[in-house]
C-alpha cells in the first residue's frame, strides 16, 4: 500500500514538474519573441524617424529658398526688365510651386496596435519616441499653415475686375503681380515671417533616434545632422 501512495505521489509531481517545466521554456519562448518583435518594431520606427527628419529637411531646405526668392523680388521689384529673364522664372516658381506635407506614422502606429511599448520595459525611451512623433506633427502643422497662408496671399488677390491684369497662362504672374499693391504686401509678408528653423526644428527626432540606438546597443547610420542651407 505504501509502495502505491508513494508511486502515486511520484508521478503526481513528475506531472507537475513537467507542467512546471513546460511553462517554463513556454515562457522563455515567449520573451525571446517580444524581443525580437521589439527590436523588429524599433528598427521600423528608427527608419521611420530617420526618413521624415529627411523630409523636414527637405522642406526646410525650400522654405529658405522661397524667402530667398521673396527678398529678390522686394530687392528687383521696381526693375525686373533688368533681370535675367531666368532668374526671375526660377525665383517665381519657387514662390507659386504646389508645396505641401506630411510625415509618415506607420511604425508608430504599429508599436501602439501590438502593445510594445509595454513590451519594451523602457519608459523614458517610450515617451522619447512619443515626443519625436509629436514634433513630426507640430513641424506639419506649422509648415502646411504657412503654405496655406502664403498662398491665400497670392490667390486670395486674385478676381475678375484684375485676372488679365495678374495672371498670364492662366496662372499668376509674379512680375505682374508685383504691380499691385496687394503683391509688393505679398512679398513683404513672406520676408517678414520666422526663419524655417524657427518651425522646423528636428531635435526631438534625434534624441529618439539615439535612444533607439542605445537600447539596441548598436550604432546605425544616421542621415547629417547638418542643413544644406544657410538661414
Amino acid at each position: 500500500m505504501k509502495e502505491s501512495v508513494s508511486s502515486f505521489l511520484g508521478n503526481v509531481l513528475s506531472v507537475i514538474l513537467g507542467i512546471a517545466i513546460t511553462f517554463a521554456i513556454q515562457g522563455m519562448i515567449d520573451r525571446s519573441r517580444d524581443r525580437k518583435d521589439v527590436r523588429h518594431a524599433l528598427e521600423l520606427v528608427r527608419m521611420e524617424l530617420a526618413s521624415n527628419r529627411e523630409d523636414i529637411a527637405l522642406v526646410r531646405d525650400y522654405l529658405y529658398q522661397e524667402r530667398a526668392s521673396a527678398f529678390f523680388f522686394q530687392k528687383h521689384g521696381d526693375a525686373l526688365a533688368q533681370v535675367p529673364e531666368d532668374s526671375v522664372s526660377y525665383h517665381s516658381g519657387v514662390l507659386l510651386a504646389d508645396v505641401s506635407m506630411s510625415l509618415s506614422q506607420d511604425a508608430l502606429s504599429l508599436l501602439k496596435m501590438s502593445s510594445l511599448f509595454q513590451k519594451m520595459g523602457n519608459t523614458p525611451l517610450s515617451m522619447d519616441i512619443i515626443r519625436a512623433y509629436d514634433a513630426c506633427d507640430l513641424v506639419v502643422a506649422h509648415v502646411n499653415r504657412h503654405l496655406a497662408e502664403r498662398n491665400a496671399h497670392f490667390e486670395g488677390t486674385v478676381h475678375e475686375a484684375n485676372v488679365g491684369e495678374i495672371t498670364a497662362g492662366g496662372i499668376i504672374s509674379v512680375p505682374r503681380f508685383l504691380g499691385t499693391d496687394f503683391g509688393r504686401y505679398a512679398v513683404r509678408w513672406l520676408t517678414a515671417q520666422a526663419a524655417p528653423d524657427r518651425y522646423t526644428d528636428v531635435s526631438d527626432l534625434d534624441r529618439a533616434i539615439d535612444a533607439i540606438d542605445a537600447f539596441l546597443g548598436k550604432r546605425a547610420e544616421c542621415p547629417s545632422r547638418q542643413s544644406t542651407v544657410q538661414p
